[in-house]
């Protein structure tokens, strides 16, 4: 995959401040790709002591509390990361889960409402299996409305396309989903690193007795947590400083099979129907699509998040309409909500550091970011995601 040079991928307007000699403005993520500096050390009994990673007020892609974040116990981070226990990264705040029995489009009004990705699905108060509702179903759903898609429930498949209310609880076992992983807070980074990195989204974290969901844990909370504390873990620097290559992190070369650790790039070019990007994120069982041009030039990205944009009748000439005009679509919203300069930096190159990756991935609160060559260079390159089978900066 190659760097479209004409495209907003490579001349993204960046939020800006003066530097010190006034001649130039320093990007957002020059800004960032340096880690936070460590906060002045304070008394114990004045430090907040968890860094906050439920879902409430936000889960897995979004905003954690900054002012938690930035306080963190010095005697926690004197150890190694990977010793941190999961407790110390709980907030005690309450979960949002949704009834099985609600329909999907009460699911998804509280997704939005809550400002969330993926809500627990219980089957009955307390239950410790339920499973999870996210835009990978929601996606499912609308190609199930569109009988674009057969499901093993004939009675759910019907009433999907008469119109009729669906309860959220049978979407959801429709869909192909990952185990869904509970683990104790008595555990540690290292051992949710393994799991997260294996291409599981988020995993729950439970109290001792593993009876009460306490948390969810995503890989796009955990890399920020990382990064914002990143000065104070200094056997990351070695990893921070080097490049995506050194790291082998992505699959820069073409010819090589994909495994199970580094997984080919899925693509859809840009004069195809938004349909068929959903269509295939669906059997693809992923949850973004890189769109190219013929040339292989990467024109942008859209996510199954992005079915938001689509959920509404007055909207569905859009999923017969080019993907190249729907993430115009989703450029545009993006500026109206979050301001004209909110435009997402999707890409790296295989030069870049994992720091500044990270910083992209933490600054923008991007899902993803592609690898891609310089215009110079035809060679094919692999997306690098916070959340996918892909190779993750989180190293799945």
């Amino acid at each position: 995959m190659k760097e479209n040079s004409g495209n907003s991928s490579s001349a993204m307007p960046c939020h800006s401040q003066p530097s010190s000699t006034g001649s130039r403005h320093a990007s957002i993520v020059e800004m960032l790709s340096t880690p936070p500096a460590i906060p002045v050390s304070t008394p114990a009994y004045d430090v907040v002591d968890s860094v906050s990673l439920s879902r409430n007020p936000s889960v897995s892609s979004l905003d954690s509390n900054m002012s938690t974040t930035t306080y963190c116990l010095t005697t926690v981070h004197s150890q190694k990361w990977q010793h941190i226990a999961l407790s110390q990264l709980i907030e005690q705040n309450k979960l949002i889960f949704v009834d099985g029995s609600v329909s999907v489009e009460e699911a998804f009004n509280t997704l939005v409402k809550y400002n969330l990705t993926s809500l627990p699905v219980e089957a009955f108060p307390g239950d410790m299996n339920c499973l999870t509702f996210d835009y990978n179903d929601l996606n499912s759903y609308l190609l199930l409305v569109l009988n674009k898609i057969k499901v093993n429930n004939d009675a759910v498949a019907r009433d999907c396309q008469m119109g009729r209310p669906v309860p959220v609880g049978e979407i959801v076992k429709l869909t192909p989903k990952n185990q869904f992983y509970k683990l104790s807070e008595t555990e540690n980074l290292s051992t949710v690193m393994g799991i997260l990195g294996s291409g599981v989204h988020r995993v729950a974290i439970t109290d001792t007795e593993m009876t009460k969901i306490k948390g969810i844990l995503s890989q796009r909370r955990l890399i920020k947590y990382l990064w914002d504390n990143a000065r104070q873990f200094s056997n990351l620097e070695p990893l921070l400083n080097s490049s995506l290559r050194e790291l082998g992190i992505g699959v820069l070369d073409s010819t090589a099979q994909p495994t199970n650790r580094h997984s080919r790039v899925i693509s859809i070019q840009g004069e195809e129907p938004l349909i068929m990007a959903l269509y295939k994120m669906h059997t693809e069982r992923i949850s973004s699509i890189a769109v190219v041009d013929s040339q292989g030039n990467l024109l942008g990205n859209i996510s199954v998040t992005d079915v938001k944009h689509v959920t509404r009748t007055s909207q569905y000439p859009l999923l017969h309409n080019t993907c190249r005009h729907f993430i115009s679509i989703i450029l545009n919203s993006r500026g109206l909500e979050m301001g004209k300069d909110s435009f997402p930096i999707f890409h790296v190159y295989p030069t870049s550091s994992l720091a500044r990756t990270l910083a992209k991935i933490v600054a923008t609160k991007a899902h993803r970011l592609w690898i891609v060559q310089p215009d110079s260079s035809a060679v094919t390159s692999s997306p690098v995601s916070s959340n996918s089978n892909s190779a993750s900066v989180s190293d799945p």
